[in-house]
């Protein structure tokens, strides 16, 4: 099945929506719940979900902007345990989140068509085109809504 533009588009800007549909009626234990000591709460995923989203504007802008740009890869275990995801706002990554989303998806909109075979090299895909990242981090935040939603159905089992 080929991937289109507009599909990918749909997708990026209405996963922050089913997202926070999947969290709101949580309560702070519940959000800081993990399902395995080395497995994220769904806190953790949110935080992770914000920070990631500003690396992925930062990529997808350098991508549109630079010559074959080298895009570094990052530790996102380290930045978690760094950062203290467990115990920062999660509705505020949240918020910050959606916001970078829809200012993102507005500029993506009207850029020019030869931006999206534009290439960079990431340290660990290689190399890799506008289309690929924006497809990559459609994916990244689907896959974390799915992961949401299991630690939900998890919370909810328990109680």
């Amino acid at each position: 099945m080929e991937i289109n533009l507009k599909d990918i588009l749909e997708r990026y800007i209405t996963t922050h929506d089913k997202i926070k549909e999947a969290v709101k009626d949580l309560t702070e234990d519940e959000k800081s719940f993990k399902p395995a000591p080395d497995k994220w709460s769904i806190k953790e995923i949110i935080n992770h979900l914000c920070d990631s989203e500003i690396m992925a504007v930062t990529r997808l802008f350098r991508i549109a902007t630079e010559d074959n740009p080298l895009l570094l890869a990052y530790n996102q275990n380290l930045w978690a345990q760094t950062f203290h995801y467990g115990e920062i706002d999660d509705e505020l990554a949240l918020l910050i989140y959606g916001l970078l989303r829809n200012r993102t998806y507005q500029i993506i909109y009207k850029l020019q068509p030869e931006v999206w075979a534009k290439k960079a090299k990431h340290s660990e895909r290689g190399d890799v085109t506008f289309f690929d990242m924006l497809k990559f981090y459609t994916e990244h935040s689907e896959l974390h809504l799915k992961q949401i939603q299991e630690v939900r159905k998890l919370i909810k089992e328990k109680s």
